[in-house]
């Protein structure tokens, strides 16, 4: 299975502002979220690392044979509705938004895909089409 990575990372600031974003901003915050990819005889798994991310959070999507995981909520957004609802003193946890792709096997299902979400891993099942095994077939003849 062959995927691809997208980054969602604000533009980078022209002349020496880059050199303190990198430094001092939020701006240069980045996840990507780690993927574990097996396949056994009938399904190809996908378990993504999303711990902080709510299952509201994560999009899953196929569109012409690629499935699609990503995140819309950005941490800025996160960070406000936190702030409201607490009294915040320091905030390290940034939960960025973004999105990697899969392009789905052949043989797979994309009709039939499930996911769930458990102690911050997503797992993603995509069955796999059952091919006719090769055989002798008898065919009669009727007169």
């Amino acid at each position: 299975m062959r995927y691809v990575i997208t980054r969602n990372i604000a533009p980078s600031l022209a002349g020496i502002d880059s050199l303190f974003s990198d430094f001092f901003s939020d701006v240069s915050t980045t996840k990507i979220p780690p993927v574990d990819i097996y396949e056994t005889e009938n399904e190809y798994v996908i378990e993504a690392e999303i711990a902080g991310y709510g299952d509201d959070d994560v999009k899953i999507a196929v569109k012409d044979g690629v499935l699609s995981i990503s995140s819309s909520t950005t941490w800025k957004e996160r960070l406000s509705k936190a702030r409201e609802a607490k009294n915040m003193i320091v905030s390290e946890i940034k939960l960025p938004e973004f999105s990697r792709s899969f392009i789905l096997p052949e043989d797979s299902d994309a009709a039939a895909i499930t996911a769930e979400s458990n102690d911050g891993i997503l797992t993603v099942r995509i069955p796999r089409l059952r091919k006719a095994e090769p055989g002798r077939i008898e065919i009669k003849i009727g007169k």
